[in-house]
């Protein structure tokens, strides 16, 4: 089962939700350091209960949202458009806001650590990923 296919898509995330969540995973294209993304819903785990309880957690949506992974290829790493769905429910979540639905646009972003920013980029837009660079790894 993956992200999208779990029971309860589109309703509000628990620490269960995130406890359970399985991704496809890559072998021959980029895909995100399992190790890394392990590490970070570990610590929504953690936010998402202190939570439950009353209490504030360690993590807020922005965190989650600006999290950078290094990205696998010809290792196993997890799908990155998987995770990145996934990740975008969390940080909604942590925000207070509605999840979203398959009518809502994904946002786009590339949590790849590995691209330098392009100069002439406006500050706080991160471009779309296109197929290319996921074929060829430009």
């Amino acid at each position: 089962m993956t992200a999208s296919d779990e029971p309860g898509y589109g309703e509000p995330i628990s620490a269960e939700t995130v406890l359970h969540v399985r991704f496809s995973t890559t072998k021959f294209t980029d895909g995100y350091d399992q190790s890394e993304v392990d590490d970070l819903l570990d610590r929504v785990i953690a936010t998402l209960r202190a939570r439950e309880a009353g209490e504030p957690g360690e993590l807020g949506a922005e965190q989650v949202a600006g999290t950078t992974f290094s990205r696998t290829r010809f290792r196993e790493g997890y799908a990155m458009d998987e995770v990145d769905d996934f990740l975008d429910r969390i940080a909604t979540a942590l925000a207070g806001g509605a999840p979203r639905t398959s009518a809502t646009p994904p946002v786009a972003h590339d949590r790849v650590v590995a691209d330098a920013p392009d100069p002439g980029a406006t500050p706080g837009l991160i471009p779309p990923r296109r197929g290319w660079r996921r074929l060829f790894g430009g």
